[in-house]
Parts: structure tokens; C-alpha cells; sequence
């Protein structure tokens, strides 16, 4: 079901008085990527109240003194534990409907999963627009954009749905945590000079490339004079290599985001660290395989996206290297021997 309505034209008015509901989960990459969207909104409407519906895990990337006025945090970790109890889904349904308080004029759904879905139809914003429906459910809820997410990057669909419910800015901005005292707490743990992260893992297995090619790149970027610091979460690989800093499960979300903001440049999978980098306009090389870089790849002109095929492992480590030495300037005199 597509809208039918007009957009919305901001006069002033509209601009003082709208109260704006944003709904997107997850994951941590696809969040950053939903940030141009709050943005757009505070830059057409300064005075706007923004709310954003997002998972607690996720929350850390949301800027809370620039961006947005107010995020309301759901524990579905906690939740999918305890998924088929009534507790659960009378917690649910309250958490939802709480947001109904608010009046929001306008609402959308970035994720279009049935809950996301559902947080938006019970919201109950005057104006909502899903901006797609991964399941029956989610279609029957609310209306859908019309167009085809698969035919553009995911920020620029997501601010293509966005225009969809008013006049708004459509280049994409990111305004992000300035991670001033997460910057503080890894003075002394990141190591000294010129630095490069590497995430080890992504999400997803099949999208994560092999801990042995990610020890060979660090070998490489050590050569190139680089510092290498490994970032992963709880059971994420440990690449060995030596003189390299492993920070794997070491940090907290807001402190990873701060190493990859202080690094010289960062290297990842198609994961969130990646969309870090981007936002807070670090150079980033993408190690893709069975997602399309097209839609999906850091949305950044300071980056470079690789693909050979379904398998991230395709990919050798000397092209990775050849990719960051390109980003870094010194293409022809850095690459070891």
C-alpha cells in the first residue's frame, strides 16, 4: 500500500511545532545509516522534537544533544528470551503504545520488520510511512513507500522515503556522538601513531572475512608503518600478528566508535564498523561477499568497496592492502615487498 498523500510543506509553522518519530531497531550499521534521515529533519526544522524507537544495544550511535530529542530504548535482547511470555508481550505492547503520548505529526519505519512495524502503527503518528515489509504483517500494518529499495544505496532510499512525507533536505549529513571522553578512556590503550582498525568479524558468518587474511593485512599495514588495532565483540576471532593491539571484546559499543573515529584509517567487513567510518569521515576499505556494495557499502567517497564474488575470502589480502595504501596517498611507495 503506497501513500497517497502529498508531502508535507514545511512553513514555519510546521517547522516549530513538528514532532517527528523515528523507528529503526538495528542493526548498528543499518542505524547509521538511518542518521541522515534525523538530520535531514533537524536541519528543516530546527525546533522539531525527534524521537527515535531503537534497540538499547544500538542506542550509543544516536547523538542525543545534537540530533535527536528524545530515544526511547527497547530491551529486545531481554525480550527474545523470554519471547513467547505473556509478561514479554504485555512489556511490549506498553513500551509501544507509550509513544503514542507524544502526537507525533509525522512517522516512519526504516526497518520494516513486523516489530518495527508495529511500534509505528501503535505510535500512532498523523502521517506514517513504512519504508518497506519484510513480512505479512509489516504490509498490513502501515503504508508502504512506493519504489524499489533495491535500486539505490540504503541512505539514499531511506531519505527517498523521507521526501515522501515532506519537503526535506536530500543529501545526506551525519551528525554522530563526539565521543570526547570515550576519546579520553583509550588514551594508553590504542597504540601510538598512525593507526589502523580492523573489525574481525561481521554479524553474519558468511559475510565475515577469514581471521588468517585479516593477520596477513595487519603484517602488511605494520610494514607500511602503520599501528594495528584488532575490534570484535564477545567470540569474535583473535587475528595473530605480530605488533598488533587486540582490542577484540575489549571495548564498549561507544568506545569502539571512538577507536574507529581516532584511526588514520579503518578495514572491516560489510559490518557496522565500516558505516562508523564513514560517518565520522575516516577511510575505509569494505570487504564484501554475498551483499551488494551498491546498496550497502560505506557512504563514503573516502572509501573503497571489494567484491570478488559470494565469498569475502576471494578476496586476497594483497588487494586489500593495495586499497589502503590508495585511500592513505601512497600507493606506490608503501606497499611492502
Amino acid at each position: 500500500m503506497a501513500l497517497a498523500s502529498r508531502p508535507l510543506a514545511l512553513g514555519a509553522r510546521e517547522r516549530a511545532i513538528l514532532k517527528f518519530l523515528l523507528v529503526r531497531f538495528s542493526a548498528i550499521g543499518d542505524c547509521i545509516m538511518s542518521v541522515p534521515v534525523a538530520d535531514s529533519v533537524r536541519r528543516a526544522a530546527p525546533d522539531a522534537r525527534i524521537v527515535w524507537a531503537v534497540e538499547s544495544r544500538c542506542s550509543p550511535v544516536v547523538d542525543r544533544l545534537r540530533l535527536v530529542s528524545a530515544v526511547h530504548e527497547f530491551p529486545r535482547d531481554r525480550w527474545k528470551r523470554t519471547r513467547w511470555s505473556p509478561t514479554t508481550w504485555r512489556d511490549q505492547m506498553i513500551a509501544y503504545t507509550r509513544l503514542r503520548r507524544e502526537r507525533f505529526e509525522l512517522g516512519v519505519d526504516l526497518q520494516g520488520h513486523s516489530k518495527t512495524a508495529l511500534c509505528l502503527r501503535l505510535a500512532k503518528p498523523a502521517r506514517r510511512l513504512a519504508s518497506r515489509a519484510t513480512d505479512a504483517l509489516a504490509r498490513r500494518l502501515n503504508p508502504l513507500a512506493s519504489g524499489d529499495p533495491e535500486s539505490m544505496h540504503a541512505v539514499d532510499w531511506n531519505l527517498h522515503v523521507l521526501s515522501m512525507l515532506g519537503e526535506f533536505p536530500r543529501e545526506a549529513h551525519w551528525t554522530m556522538p563526539d565521543l570526547a571522553c570515550e576519546r579520553l578512556a583509550l588514551r594508553g590503550r590504542v597504540p601510538k601513531g598512525l593507526l589502523a582498525t580492523i573489525a574481525t568479524a561481521t554479524g553474519t558468518p558468511a559475510k565475515s572475512y577469514p581471521p588468517e587474511g585479516w593477520a596477513e593485512v595487519a603484517k602488511g599495514l605494520t610494514a607500511m608503518g602503520m599501528r594495528v588495532a584488532f575490534l570484535g565483540g564477545p567470540g569474535d576471532p583473535r587475528p595473530q600478528a605480530a605488533g598488533t593491539t587486540d582490542l577484540v571484546d575489549k571495548l564498549k559499543l561507544s568506545e569502539t566508535m571512538a577507536a574507529v573515529a581516532m584511526s588514520a584509517i579503518h578495514l572491516a567487513g560489510d559490518t557496522g564498523t565500516g558505516h562508523m567510518a564513514a560517518a565520522y569521515g575516516v577511510p575505509v576499505v569494505s570487504v564484501f561477499g554475498p551483499t551488494r556494495p551498491e546498496q550497502y557499502r560505506p557512504y563514503t567517497s573516502n572509501g573503497i568497496a571489494l567484491r570478488e564474488g559470494p565469498d569475502p575470502a576471494s578476496v586476497k589480502p594483497k588487494a586489500i592492502l593495495e586499497a589502503a595504501a590508495t585511500l592513505l596517498g601512497s600507493h606506490e611507495t608503501a606497499l611492502p615487498h
